[in-house]
């Protein structure tokens, strides 16, 4: 990968990196209202739900590759009735609907691609930002830490907030810095393969 625009800082010097937690904005239920819902339809609201106005439409193609995977992995882990997790265009005013339709011509552009390790699709955690650094878990084996210094610029920055596997925060940083979907999400995870 390029070098990309950063300064190198110490972010937090208080993690434990042995405390190891999910910090995603997901629930781990699903409503039966609407299991319904066209895949496509579906991916779309679980992107447009966690991404905002000002990410590029690399990082939204990041975004959609990542829920792609993991809801094709693990879809009841999605609470389509909660909508910081899902939304749904009927539930947008006029003013909205311009963005969700951005979303979704950029969400079918990415062609359905998937995260994979060692040929297998499997569930990749994420978190909106991380103190510095992502972290392993137990629970995610397959997944790295890695270095994620630029979410210490961020104003959401919190030092003692934790992120196993992708830092959103910092796919969108890594995009408008001019790395592609594929190298932003590949950094996070880099013994995955996008296919």
């Amino acid at each position: 990968m390029a070098l990309l625009p950063f300064t190198a800082v110490k972010c937090s010097t208080s993690g434990n990196k042995n405390e190891n937690k999910l910090t995603s904005s997901t629930s781990k239920t699903k409503n039966d209202t609407k299991t319904n819902t066209n895949s496509d339809t579906t991916l779309v609201g679980l992107t447009y739900a966690l991404c905002k106005e000002k990410f590029s439409d690399e990082t939204i193609k990041a975004i959609a590759i990542l829920i792609n995977t993991d809801f094709d992995v693990k879809p009841d882990y999605f609470d389509l009735d909660n909508n910081e997790v899902f939304i749904s265009e009927e539930d947008l005013n006029n003013s909205e609907k311009e963005y969700y339709s951005k979303i979704k011509n950029i969400v079918n552009s990415a062609d359905k691609k998937i995260l994979t390790f060692n040929n297998e699709k499997v569930f990749i955690p994420y978190s909106e930002i991380s103190c510095g650094y992502t972290l392993e878990s137990e629970d995610f084996k397959y997944i790295t830490s890695v270095a994620s210094p630029w979410d210490c610029f961020s104003q959401s920055y919190d030092n003692n907030c934790e992120c196993v596997g992708v830092s959103i925060n910092g796919l969108d940083y890594l995009c408008q810095s001019g790395a592609s979907a594929e190298k932003a999400l590949k950094w996070y995870l880099p013994k995955f393969e996008i296919k």
